[in-house]
């Protein structure tokens, strides 16, 4: 048979999988699955006829390669107001999620061996992405050095591994799987740093709902100068609990709209009208509702942090708290010996080549009494040593 161009032979199929099949293997009467991210909320919005003058196209038709108008125009106001200046509807690209933004910003701005620099633990499909886009991801430990010594020199870390083929710097916060939240200064660090070296930021937005620390979320594009190179990616599957619809979108810096709107329309074509009418809807939930679902969500938070006993990284948002299984010197083999107990947890490697002797659990992804439950089954195992 033909050959193939490129496999992707380094990239695991379905990171998550190994774990899932443990579960399985294991049979337990009533596992729970914390390896995943999601949320126990139910959707924000669910498929529903509707009148073709509210959204401007029927349901039968084809949507526009960048996305329906309306919904990039309520996507383009939303940003407007949480940023406090104009956002354009041209700099709006509505995608078939998170993970479709990433891959079209990566395809238009790399060639074949540059380098992006991946703020790292990262988000486990970001250095596929790259790969899968022609480039090269160089993971840049800093996460756990923040959470971890306030002392520690971010800024210099990043500058340290700028090399000639850098093209960009991709980063979430607040971050998964740590919970660690960039502040206003660290973003502002970053955004000088990418000015001076001429390289562009990708700011992964999904966890924007959940930053339930004091000062909020912060859109990365309103620090500094940064709006003129920062690429920002926003998800629905998390904010609005709609994972299945597949809709994200892309606010891009000036002038990018073009270029990206063609690697979409060469990837997807255009997202489903059906799952564009969804996220439509979802902008109309009430901001108290998305309020509540943060405050829950940090309640969430508390319980698991105060039922752990492992060592664990202090979360300021999203979904997820690092356990620190260095102690045990096999973050691995305690995975295993969790799924054993009946309970799923996402292996540190995932998330990077650093964080083998690390484990995510996600605490949002049961309801908080069978959370609280599983973590006593977690600090149950035989053989932690606090």
């Amino acid at each position: 048979m033909p050959s193939f161009g490129r496999t992707l032979a380094e990239i695991p199929p379905s990171p998550l999988a190994a774990v899932e099949q443990l579960l399985r293997f294991h049979g337990h009467e009533s596992p729970v699955g914390l390896q995943q991210g999601k949320t126990v909320f139910t959707p924000c919005a669910t498929p529903r006829a509707w009148d073709r003058a509210e959204f401007g196209i029927a349901a039968h038709e084809h949507a526009p390669p960048a996305g329906v108008p309306a919904l990039r125009r309520r996507f383009a106001d939303a940003a407007t107001s949480r940023r406090g200046t104009p956002v354009d509807v041209d700099q709006v690209l509505v995608t078939g999620g998170a993970t479709h933004a990433l891959s079209v910003i990566l395809h238009a701005i790399l060639r074949p061996g540059d380098d992006v620099l991946l703020l790292s633990p990262q988000w486990l499909f970001a250095a596929g992405l790259v790969r899968a886009a022609g480039g090269v991801p160089r993971e840049v430990p800093v996460f756990l050095e923040l959470s971890q010594h306030r002392e520690f020199d971010y800024a210099a870390a990043v500058e340290a591994a700028i090399g000639p083929r850098t093209r960009a710097v991709y980063f979430n916060s607040p971050n998964n799987p740590t919970g660690y939240r960039l502040s206003e200064h660290r973003l502002a660090e970053l955004a000088e740093l990418a000015e001076r070296h001429e390289l562009w930021l990708i700011a992964d937005n999904a966890y924007e709902n959940y930053d339930f620390s004091p000062g909020g979320f912060i859109d990365t594009a309103t620090v500094g100068r940064a709006a003129e190179r920062t690429f920002s990616v926003h998800s629905c599957s998390k904010t609005y609990a709609m994972p299945g619809a597949r809709v994200g979108h892309l606010i891009s810096p000036p002038g990018c709209a073009e270029v990206l709107t063609k690697w979409s329309l060469h990837s997807v074509c255009s997202v489903s009208t059906a799952a564009q009418f969804a996220a439509f809807e979802a902008l109309s939930t009430p901001p108290g509702e998305l309020a509540a679902r943060r405050a829950l969500t940090a309640d969430a938070w508390r319980l698991t942090d105060e039922a752990l006993e492992i060592p664990h990284t202090c979360a300021s948002g999203g979904l997820y708290t690092f356990l620190d299984l260095r102690a045990l010197g096999d973050g691995g083999e305690f995975v295993r010996r969790c799924a054993e107990e009946g309970v799923g947890l996402a292996p540190g490697r995932l998330f990077g080549e650093h964080c083998a002797q690390w484990a995510r659990i996600c605490f949002t992804a049961a309801p908080p009494e069978t959370v609280r439950e599983a973590v006593h089954r977690i600090n149950g195992i035989t053989g932690w040593r606090r």
